[in-house]
């Protein structure tokens, strides 16, 4: 089958155009800008084009797959139902590619990523070769976010954004948490639950956190297999990631593993194996003795989790977080518990909000001067200039953490490259 993928680069739509390329279709692919990841498709042999216009979809195309951030009027869109070829969205087509396995499905407000990173390693370590598809790169997948195995498992992460994951037919769901976020689509915590009791409902078997109370008002009428993990952490496992919420990630990893038979030493070493995800607290290196890392945490609890465990493996040192609020609507909404949590660094650095899906009346409700204003010890980023002015703030051997899930990666692997 010829298929065409309009906006290729996405890290969801990625990995399924990596599985239709070695499932033997032919690939095309299109992008607004160069990204690392368009670089490893290219190795792969797939040709992709920029930026997306009309003429990118192929003469011969049997199918057209788009991410979710590709807009109805789209060149690409446009020409496709112009010519009458079939369209979906990359969540559909997820759907009907899990159909053909067992689906292991990981679904939550946080803590998706790496608990199938840490699955990843430790399904490595026991020889279950399950296909893999992962929303960061992996050091386990040689820096890709897609694995293909040999048996019939499919392990993933569900995404609930706009209950996009209705699409997927799950066999097992491990459900980390449901703390409400995606405010511009969810009205409340209870739309935000039942959208989760909905998902579930279709698995045979749920893992879930035995202190989770969202949890068991998600599943006070499930009807499949419930297995509840402990709230205390089995003193077997061992990690190199530190954080109370990864050590929780890994108790839901092993429960698995136990679900699966899978050997139980072997699993274990996986799981101590595991280093971490692209954009995970990612170490990016050193600049005048402070350590620098990358973090995608974008929601209070997130941020909460990793100076939690920031503090926990570098004690006695200072952090200094410079955060990319992400949506001026969550900004809004989780305002006051935002302000709170940012205030547990010893030094904040704001950079502008990063406008996603936001309407004017919420680009107007609030503002990084508002932030500043109720943050101690913080200051507006909009440079390098400011960097280096807030990085003086730091002594030799502290912490300086880049956080968010917009535009401030590319704006910290820049600065690694400056000079100061």
């Amino acid at each position: 089958m010829n298929i065409h993928f309009i906006g290729i680069g996405g890290i969801g739509i990625s990995a399924l155009a990596q599985f239709c390329h070695k499932r033997g279709d032919t690939i095309t692919g299109s992008e607004i800008s160069e990204t690392s990841i368009l670089k490893n498709l290219r190795a792969q042999g797939i040709d992709i084009v920029i930026p997306q216009k009309l003429e990118n979809i192929p003469k011969n195309c049997d199918l057209v797959i788009y991410t979710e951030a590709v807009s109805l009027d789209n060149p690409e869109r446009r020409e496709a139902k112009n010519r009458d070829i079939p369209v979906k969205s990359y969540f559909q087509y997820l759907g009907e590619i899990s159909k053909d396995f067992n689906t292991i499905a990981v679904c939550g407000t946080h803590g998706k990523t790496t608990t199938v990173g840490l699955l990843s390693s430790g399904f490595q370590a026991a020889k279950f070769d399950a296909t893999v598809f992962v929303g960061s790169k992996l050091r386990e997948f040689k820096d890709s976010n897609f694995y293909r195995g040999t048996n019939d498992f499919l392990l993933l992460e569900a995404c609930e954004y706009r209950n996009n994951f209705q699409f997927l037919r799950p066999e097992i769901v491990i459900l980390t948490n449901a703390e409400l976020d995606h405010t511009d689509y969810y009205l409340n915590q209870s739309h935000y639950r039942d959208i989760f009791t909905e998902f579930c409902s279709r698995a045979h078997t749920v893992i879930h956190h035995e202190d989770d109370l969202d949890a068991h008002m998600i599943l006070q009428k499930f009807s499949g297999k419930r297995i509840a993990v402990p709230q205390n952490t089995p003193e077997s496992i061992t990690l190199e990631i530190s954080g109370h919420h990864n050590r929780k990630n890994a108790a839901l990893a092993l429960t698995l593993s136990e679900e699966l038979g899978l050997p139980a030493e072997d699993f274990k070493k996986g799981l101590k194996n595991y280093t971490g995800a692209w954009r995970r607290q990612e170490y990016l290196g050193e600049k005048n003795d402070i350590k620098i890392f990358d973090d995608y945490g974008h929601h209070p609890t997130e941020v909460a989790a990793t100076l939690q465990a920031f503090r926990e493996h570098f004690p006695g040192k200072r952090i200094g977080l410079i955060f990319e609020p992400h949506q001026f609507s969550r900004t809004k909404q989780f305002f006051d518990e935002f302000c709170e949590v940012l205030s547990q660094a010893d030094e904040t650095g704001i950079f502008p909000i990063y406008e996603a899906r936001d309407s004017e009346e919420d680009k107007k409700s609030v503002s990084i001067k508002d932030l500043i204003s109720n943050i101690p010890n913080s200051m507006p980023i909009k440079n390098h200039e400011n960097i280096n002015k807030f990085a003086k703030r730091l002594a030799p051997g502290d912490i300086l953490i880049f956080m968010g899930a917009g535009d401030i990666d590319e704006f910290a692997r820049k600065f690694m490259n400056s000079y100061i």
